[in-house]
């Protein structure tokens, strides 16, 4: 619900009716700025954002429906919509953009993650959680964590150079941790950047969830869910429905991603199946 449309409360509460009726039992709304913060109406003022109402509404219906409502908030990459604001650039791990997405071949002209060494950056966390959190009776919370590829590259080079990539990200994902314990709620992370350092995962704290995402047809489920297996993770698998940045769906790919997902997930322990769809580039698709 950050990535160019919010829903509206009916639509939400048609949704979760279709949701029950199909079993899903899950269902979290991924959040990067869409959330009526008391202290940040600067960020989300022209966001259309839940209100912890409606939040409250949502959560309480859910429960009618045997439906677990997950809180969602991305806490370290993909806080564009953050860090571009005066007020919280200082937090930015490349406070004026210039690193590389993998897919591009010109800079990044605005900053995308919070910056991993600095202290501040726990202190913001620590305040959004605390207000986020007891909205939601689910003890599982996804923390997000995916894509941070600019970590490395600004203010957290010198560690890196030091520790290795993989090792900044670690820590960070270690003190996100302690926050979400805190809270007395199980930490669900995008496992997207860990699997690329494997001598990390076995290194991580066995109550956390890993969601393995991949959209393509051919994405490793296998090996991926192997090594979070073998090092005593639990995990999820988290195919896509192949609707974003089309109007009527990319079906052969979606299938194969789907059935792969559900085929290795079962074969290696998966303990969840996220079906994700996003909105990017204009959220152009239908429900």
């Amino acid at each position: 619900i950050s990535r160019d449309k919010v829903p509206t409360m009916p639509t939400l509460f048609a949704l979760i009716d279709r949701l029950a009726e199909w079993r899903i039992n899950h269902l979290e709304l991924y959040t990067e700025h869409t959330f009526a913060y008391r202290s940040h109406a600067v960020v989300w003022q022209a966001a259309s954002p839940m209100t912890a109402d409606e939040i409250r509404s949502l959560d309480a219906y859910c429960k009618t429906r045997c439906i677990e409502l997950a809180p969602n908030q991305n806490s370290f990459g993909h806080l564009e919509r953050w860090l571009t604001i005066d007020a919280y650039r200082p937090l930015a791990e490349c406070p004026d953009g210039g690193f590389l997405f993998p897919w591009s071949k010109t800079p990044c002209p605005h900053p995308f993650s919070l910056c991993p060494t600095d202290p501040r950056s726990v202190e913001f966390l620590r305040g959004l959680y605390a207000e986020l959190l007891p909205n939601f009776t689910a003890t599982r919370f996804n923390v997000g964590c995916d894509e941070t590829w600019d970590v490395g590259s600004g203010r957290s080079r010198e560690k890196a150079d030091r520790v290795g990539r993989g090792r900044v990200y670690f820590d960070f994902l270690i003190e996100i941790y302690k926050l979400v314990s805190a809270q007395n709620r199980t930490m669900a992370f995008w496992g997207d950047i860990i699997i690329q350092h494997p001598e990390w995962v076995s290194e991580l704290p066995k109550d956390v969830i890993a969601l393995e995402w991949g959209y393509e047809a051919d994405h490793p489920y296998a090996s991926h869910g192997e090594k979070f297996a073998a090092a005593g993770i639990p995990f999820f698998v988290c195919p896509g429905t192949s609707s974003w940045n089309s109007l009527a769906g990319r079906m052969t790919n979606a299938r194969a991603n789907l059935i792969a997902a559900a085929e290795h997930g079962r074969r290696h322990g998966a303990s969840g199946y996220l079906i994700t769809d996003w909105g990017d580039n204009g959220h152009w698709q239908t429900l």
